[in-house]
């Protein structure tokens, strides 16, 4: 019983892990035997609640006196030159697909994590961006927790 409960907390750390993501987690747990419905479920948990920390934290952050003094100073020296390069690209993205579409694209392009990010780094409200990212993390979940049930039902047609 310990031994199972492990293996769920090892589900559930490595969702949470930037970059392992639910993509990864969820056919590793059902490909080990667990349960598919707990896995999904601790997967989700395991990579949405560091989405909500990334979010209301940043937003605490942003809101501190010393982070609005330096974006001063940098809107200033920003006035100065034009900016060019991957922060127009990812803002015309944004513009393009919006929060629900960067939230859609996000486990598999970036990651969630760093979707959420870039959300918020684009002014998307906070509330949003936790709402978009929590829909889109469950339909991947949905998704790849009945994927991986049925194509390890299909590989295991292949050796029986």
């Amino acid at each position: 019983m310990l031994d199972l409960l492990w293996q769920y907390i090892l589900i559930f750390l490595m969702a949470a892990t930037p970059w392992l993501e639910i993509l990864i987690v969820i056919p590793i747990g059902v490909g080990m035997g667990l349960e598919p419905l707990l896995v999904g479920f601790v997967s989700f948990i395991g990579n949405f609640l560091p989405v909500l920390f990334i979010v209301y934290l940043l937003h605490y952050v942003e809101n501190t006196q010393r982070v609005r003094n330096w974006k001063a100073g940098r809107l200033k020296k920003k006035r100065r030159k034009r900016t060019t390069g991957r922060g127009k690209k990812a803002e015309a993205l944004f513009i393009k697909y919006g929060l629900p579409g960067l939230a859609v694209l996000g486990p598999a392009l970036t990651g969630i994590h760093l979707a959420a990010v870039i959300a918020l780094s684009l002014k998307a409200g906070k509330h949003e961006t936790a709402w978009w990212m929590a829909i889109s993390l469950a339909a991947w979940t949905i998704f790849l927790t009945i994927a991986s049930i049925y194509s390890l039902e299909w590989i295991q047609s292949l050796f029986s």
